[in-house]
């Protein structure tokens, strides 16, 4: 991607095409076929420029696309609004964060030592072999939790060496979710088979409740090198610490710094190819996480088990 020709000459959207919006957005989906995984360059009058596989977000690409986009007449261009007011309310409309709840930002990568023996960030690409390979980014995903679950991470008693004992949803939610290598995209939550979470107070001040987390779990498949060829056979186990704060005059959380390092293995589904390569098996995967506020948009795309694929139950538990 080339940010100085996109930036200047489009506008990039990324579209969840299980949510399209109210009755004109999905009118506007549906006549540039804005629908599973693909891109498409339109005016803001609904005509197609140019999609499909060839087309991507580069100059070589987009030049054409922009050559075309100035022949056409203004109207073409610009399109015409229609009234906002008159607009069908969606069919299927976004979940929102709990009121009173947390949002945590989760980030995963892989991760590799460098030569002084620290944990770092492994590069990888997609589609190695691929002359027009791109690098592997990190991935991120959302963490909801509700009110009722973030008032019992905080300590009846505040007082240094209190301990907080995790309630087995959050720690099962937090595992199976976030927790997990999601660096291939579209995936599954998986079933956790052992977790552990606390929480112990380690400072208490007028201000505040510091607390310091420590967790391991263990999800999906056991680790079998004889399954490494063999679909459906994912499986990770990861450690982590954190430090939480709580603010005693707002009553609320306003830090939640979690980071861990795990091991994953397996295959996520019927095929076995991975499209990242996995140079070490296991390999290594690191996460971290962070409090958000949930007021920006980007801050309040729900998490991605919430909506798809979730193959460790209900979000929010039982039903």
């Amino acid at each position: 991607m080339e940010p100085g020709f996109v930036n200047k000459h489009f506008i990039p959207v990324a579209l969840d095409t299980y949510f399209r919006g109210n009755s004109h957005e999905l009118a506007y989906c549906k006549k540039i076929r804005a629908g599973g995984n693909h891109l498409v360059a339109a005016s803001a009058s609904g005509k197609v420029l140019a999609s499909g596989r060839a087309l991507r977000m580069h100059s070589k690409a987009l030049g054409p696309v922009l050559a075309e986009f100035k022949k056409l007449p203004a109207t073409e261009r610009r399109g015409k609004l229609d009234d906002p007011a008159k607009a069908a309310p969606p069919r299927r409309p976004v979940p929102q964060p709990p009121v009173g709840g947390l949002v945590i930002r989760g980030f995963c990568t892989y991760m590799q030592k460098n030569a002084k023996g620290d944990w770092g960030r492994a590069k990888r690409f997609y589609y190695e072999q691929n002359p027009d390979r791109w690098a592997a980014e990190t991935q991120s995903d959302m963490l909801w939790l509700t009110a009722t679950e973030a008032r019992s991470l905080v300590p009846a008693q505040a007082k240094v060496g209190a301990r907080v004992l995790v309630a087995p949803a959050i720690r099962e939610r937090f595992f199976s979710t976030i927790g997990i290598d999601y660096m291939e995209g579209s995936v599954n939550s998986l079933k956790p088979r052992a977790t552990e979470m606390t929480l112990t107070v380690t400072e208490v001040t007028p201000k505040g409740i510091t607390l310091r987390l420590d967790g391991y779990g263990r999800m999906g498949r056991e680790f079998d090198l004889k399954q490494r060829n063999q679909p459906h056979s994912r499986g990770c186990e990861l450690r982590v610490l954190g430090s939480l704060h709580f603010d005693r005059r707002k009553k609320a959380f306003d830090r939640f710094d979690v980071v861990g390092l795990g091991e994953a293995w397996g295959n996520k589904m019927k095929y076995i190819r991975r499209e990242v390569i996995a140079r070490s098996y296991p390999w290594r995967y690191g996460i971290a996480c962070e409090l958000v506020t949930g007021d920006s948009p980007i801050d309040r795309i729900p998490p991605y088990n919430l909506l798809h694929y979730g193959s460790a139950g209900p979000y929010f538990g039982k039903k």
